[in-house]
């Protein structure tokens, strides 16, 4: 996964002044969590990295350069084209040196990717620390899978709102799950907690369970036969979606990286499975897909750099249907993906019923609010910048055509139009408590508990 904590500074910092708490400050973020979960694999001496932390259980590394090294002929020239040609002072700014320190919260350039990837080139990830927690401390943290968290246990009394416990489905899904085979009648649990109930169940099941729970804006929960616990109207608003636009060009070649590649999990069938399983795991599927960054700011009245473009040796349209296919079956594509950071349009997400395992109304509302002009123009302006830097030596003599939006998109006016038409995103944020606060705490709703039978309960669908 791409780790890029940079240009995060205005949202935790606002955190920090919404709930009048500095520990959600950027800087506290970043010295007393991030540096405790990081094991950083790529920045030595530790001693001049004190942003970094190096005995975490998350690792982060950089590009996998021993690939090349343990096969010089995955070093194909359109690939080594492809991975210096962001590096372009005039058009793309002055080189970053760590895209995830302190620093860099500010600072626009280009700069090496940082993954959560091990030493192994395998996947560093929540995942992976749920299951080894698990088995080191036996009885100590119990999983509960194929369950739904259905609401979150109550207790209210005249003064506070406090969370107990959360009531659970087992065997339920949600609708959009791949075991889901309509909404039936569920079993329902009880669990409860001694010291905390947490709610982590992801940008759309959070806000859900909340308000399946009588925690939101009374008059839609009214509409649903929900008793109102807290009127918190904000619950379900500020949906940011980062809006990103692809770019696409076919190179001349085939990288020889992809040879033989057909992206499949079976070793018979995918022969750089077959390799990387044989071969200390290095070839294609060490990469993590994106090479460089380059962060660019839209307006000097902007806080901080907002626009991120990132480039990736593969045919990438977007998160759209029949994408993973192109991107398994097309061996000679280069994508600048335009991320526009800190969205001036906020979305939504309500309820479409009381049952839990009822759709959700989802509006993202891509370019709708008021300065939505102004962040299409920030993506068209990205958009020409990636174009001018594959249009310079060394990549440009490697590349065969633009494909998206194409050579025929020449004006502001077709580029925006592509910007309408093609925008995805799959970065989704929401801060649920930030606009209109009741007089009630909300920290007091999801940080507080009663103590009860067990210890801690963490809530994700």
């Amino acid at each position: 996964m791409i780790n890029i904590i940079s240009g995060t500074r205005q949202d935790f910092d606002g955190l920090a002044t919404t709930f009048n708490d500095p520990t959600w400050s950027r800087n506290n973020m970043q010295l007393t969590y991030f540096r405790r979960i990081e094991d950083n694999l790529y920045l030595q001496p530790q001693i001049l990295f004190p942003d970094h932390g190096f005995d975490g259980w998350l690792k982060t590394s950089l590009l996998p350069l021993d690939v090349f090294t343990a096969n010089p002929s995955f070093l194909d020239p359109q690939i080594a084209a492809v991975a210096t040609s962001q590096w372009d002072p005039v058009v793309a700014g002055p080189p970053i040196p760590d895209l995830n320190s302190l620093s860099a919260d500010s600072a626009f350039g280009v700069g090496s990717t940082s993954f959560t990837t091990d030493n192994q080139h395998l996947r560093s990830s929540v995942r992976d620390r749920l299951a080894a927690v698990h088995q080191s401390q036996p009885g100590k943290l119990h999983l509960a899978l194929d369950t739904l968290a259905t609401k979150i246990l109550l207790c209210n009394s005249s003064s506070t709102v406090t969370a107990y416990g959360v009531q659970i489905a087992p065997g339920a899904a949600l609708p959009i799950a791949s075991s889901f085979n309509g909404k039936v009648t569920l079993n329902l649990q009880n669990v409860t907690a001694r010291h905390e109930v947490i709610i982590s169940a992801g940008v759309f099941q959070s806000p859900q369970l909340l308000m399946l729970s009588g925690i939101g804006d009374k008059d839609q929960l009214l509409q649903f036969g929900i008793e109102p616990v807290v009127h918190l109207p904000g619950v379900g608003t500020n949906l940011q979606d980062h809006d990103e636009v692809a770019v696409n060009w076919l190179m001349k070649d085939n990288y020889t990286l992809f040879n033989g590649c057909t992206v499949l999990s079976n070793r018979t069938e995918d022969p750089c499975l077959a390799y990387w399983l044989d071969h200390n795991h290095k070839n294609l599927y060490a990469f993590a897909g994106v090479v460089n960054s380059v962060i660019s700011q839209s307006s000097s009245s902007l806080p901080a750099p907002d626009v991120l473009t990132y480039y990736i040796p593969a045919f990438f349209r977007g998160f759209f249907r029949g994408v993973p296919q192109e991107v398994a079956d097309i061996h000679n594509g280069l994508t600048a993906v335009v991320l526009k950071g800190h969205p001036s349009t906020k979305g939504t997400v309500k309820l479409t019923g009381s049952h839990p395992q009822d759709p959700l109304s989802i509006q993202k509302l891509h370019f709708q609010a008021v300065d939505g002009p102004a962040d299409v123009a920030a993506i068209r302006e990205g958009i020409k910048r990636a174009r001018e830097l594959v249009a310079l030596p060394p990549i440009s003599a490697f590349v065969m055509e633009e494909i998206a939006p194409g050579p025929n998109v020449t004006t502001d006016d077709e580029i925006d139009n592509f910007v309408y038409n093609r925008v995805f995103g799959g970065c989704l944020s929401l801060a649920p408590f930030l606009p209109a606060f009741s007089d009630h705490d909300p920290r007091q709703v999801i940080m507080r508990a009663v103590p009860m039978q067990s210890g801690q309960i963490t809530v994700g669908n």
